[in-house]
Parts: structure tokens; sequence; C-alpha cells
């Protein structure tokens, strides 16, 4: 067990959607009478004996704590209660950008938000200086806006790599006691609302008080707004999980704001998750990674003989691991035996991870030859062995096949049954992007836009 340690002043928050005020403890509830300190933080370490329970939140099977609670009202949403972070000038402040959802648990098992089964949004801190909490608001189908102030930990400070964890309970009776608590790295803070996350088609997202959005999730089917602002989210939303599942992230560090960023996962609030098994070189989770070929020109504009300083394939991937190129191929042929097939070498640029040659999930490579002399963008650079991609060159109808070092295909382009099937290269000096990552390699795929390669 982890020694535990109550956030002082103690506030013990109950409520409902209804709109009203806060409800105090009511009568019959033993008052914290323990004495506290504050430390550097602003986080109270209790000197007197914890008599206060806390199910385990890795342990559903807890007995619920009644308290006799009447239905209870609510102000979340009216940034009413507790102290916020301001600037000079006043204004409140949050640095939106080191906070990243890390986990969100929309469907556990049992009752959603029952006394052993509550909903939960986990959120981490990855920056390098404390942050106080009073200028955060979370947002999250179909919960009601949160601000931290209201919950009583607006003046409440995460460390770096320390993590909040909000609870709701669909029941005041069902809360535990105290409904905020401290425990190692991890605040938590537990809430009572009939308004639950949805399970199939949701979002959950980071914002300020003046409604400035941060770190978002989509997850099961498109988002209504202030979701569908294509600068938060890229692509189609993270896949479902089952019941009793979360969504994690898969790495803390990167956001790419996209699917490839989440994982189906064990429920582990207060913890980062153990996803996939281990590597057998460094004990590290592995995962699988899937790449795709989103864009290759094969013909651009200019005369033919400046073709190999320009012609380029792009991948991306989608995770939800890493995956180092090192040992990757590319061949303008399916026949894994087919002349000019080009091993893949490190050039310049950075994929996000570790050794130079991996891509991190939601990163992409660009695939060129030695004499290759256009944009990279942000993109991760691999050059072939030689002053060409493939045999000599793209050319025009060309596949293009991506092989693992296992000899495994990864993603092609164009190779179809009809090689001259439209959109024919040939016609257009321009590149062919696949219209989503995900979509099979089949024309209907592809078409025709302006060259973005590393963009």
């Amino acid at each position: 067990m982890h020694s535990r340690h109550l956030v002082t002043p103690l506030f013990f928050f109950a409520f409902t959607a209804a709109c009203g005020a806060w409800s105090p403890q009511p009568a019959g509830v033993p008052a914290d009478t323990s004495t506290s300190t504050t430390g550097s933080t602003g986080l109270g370490t209790s000197t007197a004996a914890d008599t206060t329970t806390w199910p385990s939140l890795t342990d559903w099977g807890a007995a619920p704590v009644d308290l006799g609670l009447p239905e209870a009202t609510s102000t979340l949403g009216t940034g009413s209660g507790g102290p916020v972070l301001t600037d000079t000038f006043g204004e409140p402040s949050i640095a939106l950008g080191v906070l990243r959802i890390t986990e969100v648990m929309a469907d556990p098992d049992g009752k959603d938000g029952g006394a052993t089964s509550p909903e939960f949004v986990e959120i981490a801190h990855v920056g390098e200086q404390p942050l106080t909490l009073g200028g955060l608001v979370v947002a999250a189908r179909s919960w009601p806006e949160l601000w931290m102030g209201d919950l009583g930990i607006g003046g409440e400070v995460l460390q770096p790599g320390e993590r909040l964890l909000l609870l709701r309970y669909a029941s005041p009776a069902d809360l535990p006691v105290p409904a905020i608590l401290r425990e190692g790295e991890v605040l938590r803070a537990a809430f009572a609302d009939s308004g639950g996350l949805r399970n199939d088609d949701g979002a959950v997202g980071l914002r300020d008080q003046d409604g400035n959005l941060g770190d978002t999730l989509l997850y099961g089917a498109t988002q209504p707004a202030p979701f569908d602002d294509p600068a938060l989210w890229s692509g189609p939303p993270a896949a479902v999980p089952g019941a009793g599942e979360s969504l994690c992230r898969v790495d803390p560090a990167v956001d790419s704001d996209s699917a490839a960023d989440w994982i189906a996962c064990a429920p582990s609030p207060g913890e980062l998750p153990v996803l996939g098994g281990d590597d057998d070189s460094t004990g590290e989770p592995s995962l699988p990674a899937t790449l795709a070929i989103v864009e290759v020109l094969s013909n651009p504009s200019g005369p033919a003989s400046l073709e190999k300083h320009a012609e380029f394939v792009e991948v991306v991937n989608l995770g939800p691991g890493a995956v180092d190129l090192a040992g990757f191929t590319l061949a303008d042929s399916v026949d894994p035996g087919a002349p000019g097939v080009d091993p893949l070498l490190y050039f310049s640029g950075d994929g996000g991870c570790a050794p130079n040659t991996c891509l991190a999930p939601g990163r992409k490579a660009l695939l060129v030859g030695s004499l290759y002399e256009g944009p990279v963008g942000a993109a991760l650079v691999l050059r072939t062995d030689d002053n060409a991609l493939a045999n000599a060159g793209l050319g025009n109808v060309e596949p293009v096949v991506l092989r693992d070092d296992l000899g495994e295909l990864r993603s092609s382009y164009r190779a179809w049954p009809d090689p001259l099937a439209a959109p024919d290269p040939a016609t257009q000096e321009a590149a062919l992007v696949r219209a989503a990552p995900e979509a099979p390699d089949a024309p209907d795929s592809w078409d025709f836009a302006a060259p973005s390669p590393g963009l």
C-alpha cells in the first residue's frame, strides 16, 4: 500500500447535473480534525491518524461508502469555486502544452459510475516546471465541464511527471472519503454527476478559462464543435475499446493529435500502463506498428533528367508502437526477388525515438534517392544506397513496395491488378496521395495533389 496524505484544507464536494449550489459535508459525518502543514507545493500533509478510506482504484470490489447524502446540485462550469493561477495582468493562466490526456475509461465493468466502477480521465504533466491547476478546465462528452476551482483543487500544484486523476461517480452516496486525495505522484479528485462519458462516440479535451483548447482525444466517431477543429485532431477518431477497457496513450511524450497515439488497454488509474509485451533487448514495452505509404511523387515537374532529384515516397507510422526502419527495403515490384531493391539508410531528421532510424507513432519518414534536393519538412529522411529510388527511379505506373527486415510486406502503392488504372501519374506532374492513411491500396484510394514532402 502506498502511504496516503490528505489534501488540506479538506473539501468534500458532492453534486449532480442539476443547477444549484455546492453541498457541504452533511450532518452526522465526522469532520476532519487533523492538523496539517503545507509544503512547497501547497499540498497539506496530515499529522494525525488517517481514519478515512479511499477504495483501491485497481480493485473494483471495494464496498461503497454510504454517507447518506441528499441529492446535491452543482455549479460545474461556472468557475465559481476555489483559487486560480493568474498572470501578471490578473488573467487566468494555465500552460496547456505541458498537459497530456493519458488514459480514459468510459465504459467500466459494472455500472458506469458505480461505487466500485467509476469512470475516469487521467492527465499527466510532461513539462519541466511545477504547474498550478487553477486555470484548467476539462471538457468531456457527456460530463459537465470540470473547472478545477469547482473541484476544490484550483490551488493545487502538479510537479513534473505527476498525474491528475478525475473520477466520476453516478451518486453522491458512492463517493470515497475524502473526495480529494494525493497518493504518491497522483492527485485524485472524485465528483458525482448523473452525466457519464459517451461509450461509443466521445471526446475529451483540455482548455483554459478563456476557451483556448489543448490536448484532445476523439474516439468512435467525428465530434461536434469545438472538437471538430482540425488543429486539435487529424484523421479518423481512435477505435472504441471493449467494455471494461481503457484508451491509453502509447507514449505521454508523443502527441500526434491522431489515433496513432492511442491503444486499448487494461485499466490502470493513477499508474502508467504496461502496453504490450517486453522487448528482449531493452525490457521496454514492445508494440506493433502499422505503416502506410501515403504520398508518392513519381512524375515531378521539369525535365526527365532531373526527376531523380525530386522523386520521393512518404510513409507514416499509424502506431500504436514505434518501429525501427533499419533493414527495411523499397522496391518497384511486388516480387521480393526483383532487381533494384534498395536498403534504406539514415540521412537526416528525427523520427521521434531512438535509434536514429526509429519512427514514432504519428511521425513521417521520407524515402529518397541520394540525389534528392527537394524539401523534407519535419520528416525522418532515409535515402537509398544509390542515386535513385528502386530500380533506376520510379516509373509512372510502377508499384512501390515497402518491406521490413524480415521481408514482410508492410505497405504498398499501385500494387493493383491493372497497373494502368487511373489515376495515371503520366497525365499530371503531381503527387498521388492516399485518401486516408488506413485506406486500402486500391485505385479509388489515391488522388492527385501538390507535392508536400514531410508535411
